[in-house]
């Protein structure tokens, strides 16, 4: 499902290595692709809503901290994030109490027990959590910005797109190149009244958010420009506390030492919520992070970060790490500051299935066609 709406645009004259790389999906159907395109060439996102969005893979960078961020592919993660976000935000209507009844329970998830292998394709359009129209939206190591970019034409209110400041994504300029290319292209098209390519659904919202692109080490306070590395933004374009209803963070959380760090950038930006009779509204609709993260790198790393940010899933024998987390002022002072709103997995083909923190027996191959899908909220 996923898979099928990334294709490879070959070159005028294509190598045997760029036909098979454009066809490994279709050789190796058992094989799980969960990274799409070649470092430095572009792959095409077939969006069902907004029609085919062009995507410049970050160039592969010779200076090792910029390899390590991995930023040089597009992520299952970032593909199953843009396919929420376009689909709950294209619902006009977003039912208040949508996640209960229509037999799901209070987590999403089908109204069966697990044990049952209770599976269902996901109704992103139940989800209020994922509508971003007219919301402020943060995303965190974004590489390509699949789902910035679906997010502005889903009609997002602000969007502030950042990566690492040594990331290929930004310093080869792969970022704005691709808001050029998917979001200020289509504005002029519809300022020319010539409108956008037939069938693609677009409308005045969809073209006002605005759109900046920022280089940004999680944990800090500082935002920093994309034409000069390591110059800080001006002050009128930093980000202040407490600005975002909505931080995607998509495949980020591999590094288990920064765990510490993006549940920190989280509470920092993300907006408190106001309490009181005044604000049920807004109760109904609270900001949030949106989690969605593979375990390409092992269950249990991704289940330390849920467990550090929430406070729950620890003590498990295969847990990284010899506890120091706890020992670890500036950790403690963020452990369990999140709690999760819904928590569920997702494999390559839409079908979910419970989260759980440990699951025995499972292989490498059949781990790697799972994400976790998480909505995080303040405490």
């Amino acid at each position: 499902m996923f898979s099928s709406r990334i294709s490879t645009p070959l070159t005028s004259d294509p190598t045997a290595e760029d036909i098979f790389e454009s066809a490994l999906s279709t050789l190796f159907t058992d094989v799980t692709q969960n990274r799409h395109g070649t470092p430095g060439a572009s792959v095409t996102y077939h969006s069902p809503r907004f029609g085919p969005i062009s995507l410049r893979i970050p160039t592969h960078p010779d200076v090792e901290d910029g390899r390590n961020l991995f930023a040089h592919y597009l992520w299952n993660s970032g593909v199953i994030a843009a396919d929420a976000i376009e689909v709950a935000s294209a619902v006009e209507d977003v039912d208040g109490g949508g996640d209960v009844g229509n037999g799901e329970d209070d987590t999403g998830m089908a109204n069966e027990s697990p044990e049952a292998g209770a599976t269902r394709v996901v109704d992103w359009g139940r989800r209020r959590y994922w509508n971003v129209r007219g919301k402020r939206v943060l995303e965190l190591g974004a590489a390509t910005a699949l789902p910035s970019l679906i997010s502005a034409l889903s009609g997002a209110g602000t969007i502030t797109i950042t990566d690492h400041p040594s990331s290929p994504a930004l310093t080869m300029g792969a970022i704005e190149q691709n808001v050029r290319e998917n979001i200020t292209a289509r504005r002029k098209q519809c300022d020319g009244k010539t409108g956008p390519p037939e069938g693609i659904s677009t409308t005045a919202t969809d073209l006002t958010t605005n759109i900046q692109v920022l280089g940004y080490v999680w944990g800090t306070d500082t935002m920093y420009t994309t034409q000069s590395y390591g110059r800080p933004a001006p002050p009128e374009q930093q980000p202040q506390p407490n600005t975002y209803d909505r931080i995607v963070v998509a495949d980020c959380l591999w590094i288990p030492f920064q765990h510490g760090n993006i549940v920190k950038t989280i509470l920092r930006y993300l907006t408190a919520q106001e309490t009181g009779p005044e604000h049920e509204e807004e109760a109904e609709d609270p900001p949030c992070a949106l989690v969605i993260t593979p375990f390409h790198t092992g269950r249990g790393i991704v289940r330390n970060f849920f467990g550090l940010a929430t406070g729950e899933w620890k003590g498990y024998e295969d847990d990284d790490g010899d506890g120091q987390g706890e020992r670890d002022p500036e950790l403690a002072d963020v452990s369990g500051k999140l709690k999760a709103l819904e928590m569920f997995e997702i494999d390559v083909d839409g079908i979910k299935r419970p989260w759980q923190p440990i699951r025995q027996d499972e292989t490498k191959n059949q781990a790697k066609r799972w994400c976790v899908c998480a909505v995080l909220a303040r405490r």
